[in-house]
């Protein structure tokens, strides 16, 4: 992320908490337990900034907007605190900071909506996004394995299948997939392939066809995500998989092509919940924020909290 999306966010926490340690100087330390925190919707532009493309269509960047203000909600009924809530949204951001138009737009698009968060069942919900899917999304149940996430469903997303992040691959040399691997978890590949056998892909003694044949896809959900795999001895969640290797998405196959292990990658991100792939198709389209929302979310609604 670029510094510039920080400072907005540094300027922004420090202004409103300036009242408390203020009065912390002039009253005391008693005074140093705040009425109230600062309200969320003052943060929620930078937040929604950090995960938007500045080319996103306006109704699109209104329907992202209700869902950082719903996760933010969730979170804080969990006892976090906004200043934490909001500095983990902008941390996690994908972009590398926001231009002064692109910050207007998120600020109008807070006052459009204000109040306005997921909910189903009459609670607020988290409704997850990503960039671009393989053409369905992801259940709740086929991610956690439960009922217990009834707004997130499989919906077609026809429109990610043209998007230039629809299909990506990376290949690794049999020696880099073991070095990758640890470089994320120490010893992983060991606990794959055991000790004499790593040592041995390390030392180029093993064909990268035989190294291949030990990674194998058991099983994948509704939407065609990897859900399990075993790599070795070891058997490993799809997701966990992913982020080991840095792929863009766990809707993968194995090949070898040209000397390397190639995972061929079928969207970008996690593939549950909001596409913005999608989403932008959608409001260019036309479509509202509240008209996108219900697409993505049928068993869901956008309303004022």
């Amino acid at each position: 992320m670029k510094q510039s999306t920080q400072k907005v966010l540094t300027v922004i926490l420090g202004v409103l908490s300036f009242p408390f340690f203020a009065a912390g100087i002039f009253n005391g330390r008693e005074a140093l337990v705040p009425e109230k925190q600062p309200e969320l919707e003052s943060f929620l532009a930078a937040a929604a900034a950090a995960e938007i493309p500045e080319e996103y269509p306006y109704e699109a960047v209104k329907a992202q907007v209700i869902l950082v203000r719903s996760r933010c909600y969730v979170k804080e009924e969990r006892g976090e605190s906004t200043e934490t809530v909001i500095r983990e949204l902008v941390q996690e951001g994908k972009n590398e900071g926001a231009s002064r138009e692109e910050s207007a737009r998120c600020e109008q698009a807070v006052k459009e909506t204000e109040d306005v968060v997921l909910k189903c069942g009459g609670k607020v919900v988290e409704g997850p996004f990503f960039r671009t899917g393989n053409g369905m999304t992801r259940s709740g149940k086929d991610i956690f394995q439960n009922d217990g996430y009834p707004w997130l469903v499989n919906v077609e997303s026809p429109w990610d299948i043209d998007s230039e992040n629809y299909l990506s691959s990376i290949s690794f040399s049999a020696e880099e997939l073991i070095r990758t691997l640890d470089e994320k978890e120490e010893a992983i590949s060991e606990k794959m392939f055991g000790e004499e056998e790593r040592n041995e892909i390390l030392s180029g003694n093993v064909g990268v066809e035989q190294v291949a044949e030990q990674i194998q896809i058991t099983a994948t959900d509704t939407a065609g995500y990897v859900t399990e795999l075993t790599v070795g001895n070891l058997k490993i969640a799809g997701e966990t998989f992913r982020e080991l290797l840095g792929l863009p998405s766990s809707c993968f196959s194995v090949q070898t092509l040209d000397g390397k292990i190639r995972f061929l990658c079928q969207g970008l991100g996690h593939g549950a919940g909001l596409s913005q792939t999608g989403a932008a198709a959608m409001a260019e389209e036309g479509k509202s924020a509240v008209e996108i929302l219900q697409y993505y979310f049928p068993m869901a609604a956008a309303e004022r909290k």
